[in-house]
């Protein structure tokens, strides 16, 4: 026996260095290592929060950013619709443009429908103006064409900043153009009422990238190049640009990174104060374990002494028990070898017995011959169970199914005078041998009735033999289809032999072996004769008696 116990000096001599290093030493690396860890820990997780600011800043500047496009498109959609309206006052190709008061009267009553719309116009091929909603409109130059004939810029009408919508009049030739002029304010008023959060801009840019509106405006006019009033700093803004329908205008939104970030560093207290507090803990913590590792190791030094002394006790005994160990072993070695050579011995006896009986049975009557058989069939089924004890891994159990295999193996060939079938269904079934020995014998006695006297004058016939297990236990079954008791005959009798000196003999002697295996025995006539041997387990207790 070997011990598992390992004194605390090789504790401290394992090679590793942090089991040389002091209970000190190795509490502060575990603290410096927690504050680190708790540092960088908030260090990634503020990098996190601020990606999350500017993604959600970005989102935001996306939502603006389509509000101000659908905006725009509707806006830009109704004064499309009024110039459409306007370009057909101007009347149809051929025709001189109006000027008359009427159609100025109606194109101020097109103009007043719609609360952004400043005003509408109608000039001629060179641009000059012609007619006007406005009273006191003066003549500007004609507005920068688009591919399509449609113009969309910035500029001013009735003294107001406008975005001016342009579009053809009707005819073959240039006639001419219907103007709107939407007022600038609709578009800054709901530019300015959203509540985004972060400094920001909203710009309508062109298609060409120049600013056709700015909210703020900043230091730059509404006709500024983009890019007027940019700086260095301004690179990292966010910027989201969405299209303004079929306009080929754009709404840009940019939010300054430099407020979102403003924000963040605002909330990176929370995660300070997380870990300064945590820090603050593990400092606690750590003066503590400090404390108990020294009180620990002052401990351990003064059982170190008592520890050595102890030791070489242990040792001692140790030794002591190991050779106890040995002798017992060697005592249960020699008493399985004995147990295997008294097993081999007896079935050499009994062999010797059968063979005297068998020169004797040569001798004597054909009365007395037979129960000189029985006796001999005993002896030779005690004779089998030594010689599976002997061959057992275990001298003092067998398997009982092989037992009953080797002996109905031997009852058919000896004792089937009859065309007698014997079917055979066991399971595996370990027992020890105080129980194997009467089990045996009976079932010996029972298969052997069957086949002298179940099936008599040469009838063939079936006799089975199943040993199957049950809750409780096991259960031996012999059945067969003979000729079955006599209707009067008592249970407890034997099936009448011809012989009728041993009737009820082999019954009786099933019946005692039955109670000394501690089995019940019962019997049935159902188109035959069915022998049940009901074989409960043992207790623990007497399980480990017979063992012993």
């Amino acid at each position: 026996m070997v011990s598992d116990t390992m004194p605390l000096r090789a504790l401290r001599s394992k090679s590793s260095p942090l089991y040389r290093l002091p209970g000190s030493a190795l509490v502060l690396i575990a603290c410096t290592a927690a504050v680190l860890l708790t540092v960088g820990l908030s260090a990634v997780f503020a990098w996190r929060d601020r990606n999350e600011a500017v993604q959600q800043a970005t989102g935001v500047a996306g939502n603006i950013g389509l509000l101000a496009a659908e905006h725009a498109a509707r806006l830009i959609e109704t004064g499309d619709l009024l110039l459409t309206q306007t370009a057909t006052l101007a009347g149809s190709a051929g025709t001189p443009l109006p000027d008359d008061q009427a159609t100025r009267d109606r194109m101020a009553l097109l103009a007043a429908s719609a609360p952004h719309m400043v005003g509408l116009e109608i000039r001629d091929a060179t641009g000059a103006l012609r007619l006007s909603s406005l009273p006191d409109a003066l003549p500007a130059a004609a507005p920068a064409l688009r591919p399509d004939g449609r113009a969309i810029g910035d500029g001013r009408m009735g003294g107001r900043a406008v975005v001016t919508l342009a579009q053809p009049l009707p005819g073959s030739t240039p006639r001419g153009w219907a103007v709107a002029g939407l007022d600038a304010r609709a578009f800054r008023d709901v530019y300015r009422a959203l509540d985004v959060g972060y400094g920001h801009s909203i710009s309508i840019l062109k298609p060409d990238g120049t600013p056709l509106l700015r909210e703020p405006e900043g230091g730059g006019t509404m006709g500024g190049r983009k890019g007027d009033d940019d700086t260095a700093s301004h690179v990292d803004d966010i910027t989201v640009s969405r299209p303004i329908g079929d306009t080929g205008l754009s709404a840009v939104v940019t939010i300054a990174t430099g407020s979102v970030l403003q924000r963040w560093t605002e909330r990176l207290w929370i995660y300070a104060a997380f870990a300064a507090a945590a820090c603050a803990t593990v400092a606690v913590i750590g003066a503590l374990a400090i404390q108990r590792a020294r009180r620990e190791r002052e401990a351990e030094d003064a059982l170190q002494h008592a520890y050595d002394t102890l030791e070489e006790h242990v040792h001692q005994r140790t030794a002591q028990l190991e050779r106890a160990n040995a002798q017992l072993e060697a005592a249960v070695t020699d008493k399985e070898v004995l147990l295997k050579e008294v097993q081999h011995r007896v079935k050499n006896n009994l062999q010797v017995i059968c063979s005297l009986l068998r020169l004797q049975a040569a001798r004597i009557d054909e009365q007395a011959r037979r129960g000189f058989d029985e006796s001999l069939r005993r002896i030779q089924t005690m004779s089998l169970l030594h010689e599976l004890l002997h061959r057992s891994d275990e001298p003092a159990h067998i398997n009982f199914a092989d037992a009953l295999r080797q002996m109905c193996d031997g009852l058919v060939r000896s004792d089937n005078p009859t065309a007698a079938r014997l079917e055979l269904e066991t399971e595996d079934w370990i027992v020890d041998a105080d129980r194997a020995t009467p089990l045996a014998i009976a079932t010996s006695e029972l298969v052997s009735n069957a086949l002298l006297h179940a099936f008599p004058h040469g009838h063939p016939g079936i006799v089975r033999v199943l040993l199957e297990r049950e809750e409780n236990g096991m259960r031996l079954i012999v059945r067969d289809n003979g000729v079955g008791l006599p209707a009067g005959m008592p249970s407890q009798h034997k099936r009448p032999s011809r012989g009728g000196a041993s009737s009820g003999l082999g019954l009786n002697l099933v019946q005692a072996l039955s109670h000394q295996a501690g089995a019940t025995l019962k019997i049935e006539r159902d188109g035959g004769t069915i022998f049940t041997l009901t074989i409960p387990n043992l207790p623990v207790r007497q399980q480990a008696r017979n063992a012993a």
